[in-house]
């Protein structure tokens, strides 16, 4: 790997030059290469019906690792547009708003369901009691499901913007379930996301524009779909739950337990 280039990383992988159009994202060691193949299969599937994600190529070995090749994708994320250009928030954020809503199709291929996936995280967490967990579980049953494409993190990270269209990146954890699950996942996101390494003062500052560029993007998508608040506001204490079972900072699960032990008692 001495002569690729990084050019980029995150929780769960690297991503290395490839070629010249093409990147490969090399899983860290210890993800399971089942969930690997997930993404590809996925991952191909998706392309051949958004046209808003990088062409999968193929899934390689090296060094111990596993690995997917993809088109490499020429543009900047949207988070790196509103941290440049911070007066293209509102723009932005109804254009994630648009995207968000352009991604959720009917699903015509084989993908997990999301309330599976929610049960799984939520069972794995030793920060919640087993009574809580059963209570979840139950709760998650009586949700309204869906047959709709959700990426399961779906954020301005994961947004490409070129110069003709946006691409949708990072489907590891997509999954089938209603649209409305998958505006909840990005509201947990934004309102319990930790910023790192900062002052008291950039954290403030951050955290301002943050939630200006989500209740822009809330009032847009909703505005646009067929989508109620009290529908996504239902989701939102399952998919917090869940959340538990990542790698996330310590105050950010601190903060999504004050939360759900908070709401617990609305749904027993």
């Amino acid at each position: 790997m001495e002569h690729k280039i990084l050019i980029g990383q995150g929780k769960t992988a690297e991503v290395f030059e490839w070629e010249t159009d093409k990147i490969l994202k090399l899983f860290r060691q210890g993800i399971p290469k089942k969930i690997i193949e997930y993404e590809y299969e996925s991952s191909l599937n998706i392309y051949k019906k958004l046209n808003l994600t990088p062409k999968v190529y193929k899934v390689v070995e090296m060094e111990n690792r596993y690995g997917i090749i993809y088109e490499r994708i020429n543009g900047i994320t949207m988070m790196k547009t509103i941290a440049s250009k911070p007066w293209t928030l509102k723009r932005e954020a109804k254009k994630l708003a648009e995207l968000h809503k352009c991604i959720q199709q009917e699903v015509d291929f084989k993908l997990s369901n999301y309330k599976i996936k929610l049960k799984n995280d939520i069972s794995k967490t030793d920060l919640l009691s087993n009574d809580i967990k059963i209570n979840l579980h139950k709760y998650i049953e009586k949700l309204d499901d869906g047959n709709v494409l959700c990426h399961g993190d779906f954020h301005p990270e994961n947004i490409i913007l070129t110069k003709n269209k946006q691409i949708v990146i990072d489907w590891m954890t997509a999954t089938k379930s209603s649209p409305a699950a998958d505006v909840a996942r990005t509201s947990i996101i934004f309102k319990f996301g930790i910023v790192l390494e900062k002052t008291y003062i950039e954290e403030k500052i951050i955290n301002f524009i943050r939630n200006m560029f989500y209740e822009e993007y809330l009032k847009h998508y909703i505005s646009i779909s067929e989508v109620k608040i009290e529908q996504i506001q239902q989701w939102e204490l399952p998919v917090a739950a869940a959340r538990l079972n990542e790698s996330i900072p310590e105050k950010e699960k601190s903060n999504i337990l004050k939360y759900i032990n908070k709401r617990i008692g609305l749904i027993c």
